[in-house]
């Protein structure tokens, strides 16, 4: 465990380095990074599963895809680019698995292709897809502290639910999928994170929005946390499935990147999604 936090907070601290340092764009790439190689385990996970899909084609097309839903300054409740990429990718591979495959490859190969791009590349870039919606607002800084703020918010929930619920933790809250995760780790889940998203909203000092006010910070940062399990626990049933403790072996303490990211996946577009209508813009 002591090994997974240290790693945790110097990831966390890393990715606030390159984001303050390089900007928006930083930021981007390092996402663009991230989401690839999360990807590509998660296609790995499946293989071992026993399903085939395109890994190769797939993950690259979904990394151009993140990349685009930035270049393209469109958003993704627009209905314009990122909706657009995910249409065009379904068509592709399913001439592909209809002209060149057999009918049960629709359940081999096309659904967990699609699925993964969609879990992660298509997901990931929502957030990116809303910068420009966050850019309106008086201090231009708020895009970046705010997605600093939900990946700060979701780890610290991570080490909450370690923490607690490693000490404390008695009842079971998935066993199906997680037998280590409890109600009790989910509630330090909950208050580790209510707790850093107010420190953090408060360091930010003017470049944080009046209109986003300490009810609506620690409700956000309640339900972020509730996503990350959630999302966690996803991940945590593609390794039970495949027979894995991690989805690779890159990171001390943690595992794989998709280990890294597991939580981030739902918790990161859903946090700015609702920050958004919490803030009316």
């Amino acid at each position: 465990m002591g090994k997974r936090i240290l790693s945790t907070l110097i990831l966390c601290t890393l990715v606030t380095l390159t984001i303050m340092k390089m900007g928006i764009l930083g930021g981007v790439w390092l996402l663009a990074f991230c989401s690839t190689l999360t990807q590509w385990e998660l296609y790995q996970l499946m293989e071992k599963i026993g399903w085939n899909p395109h890994k190769k084609s797939a993950t690259v097309l979904g990394t151009l895809v993140l990349l685009g839903s930035f270049f393209s300054q469109e958003g993704f409740f627009d209905f314009n680019y990122t909706l657009s990429m995910l249409v065009v990718v379904v068509v592709i591979f399913a001439f592909s698995v209809v002209l060149t495959g057999k009918p049960e490859d629709l359940k081999n190969v096309f659904l967990p292709t699609i699925f993964g791009f969609f879990y992660v590349p298509i997901l990931l870039s929502i957030p990116i897809s809303l910068i420009p919606k966050f850019l309106l607002l008086s201090d231009s800084r708020f895009p970046l502290l705010l997605i600093l703020w939900v990946i700060v918010v979701t780890k610290f929930s991570d080490i909450g639910g370690l923490l607690i619920g490693s000490k404390f933790g008695k009842h079971k809250l998935a066993p199906a999928f997680s037998p280590k995760k409890t109600c009790e780790g989910l509630m330090g889940s909950i208050l580790f994170a209510v707790a850093i998203g107010y420190i953090f909203a408060f360091c930010c000092g003017n470049a944080w929005p009046g209109n986003f006010t300490k009810g609506k910070i620690g409700t956000v940062s309640a339900i972020i946390a509730v996503i990350a399990l959630v999302s966690d626990l996803i991940e945590s049933g593609f390794k039970r499935l495949a027979g894995e403790k991690d989805s690779g072996h890159t990171i001390p303490g943690i595992g794989g990147m998709f280990d890294l990211m597991d939580s981030l996946i739902l918790a990161l577009p859903m946090g700015i999604i609702i920050v958004k209508e919490c803030i009316s813009i």
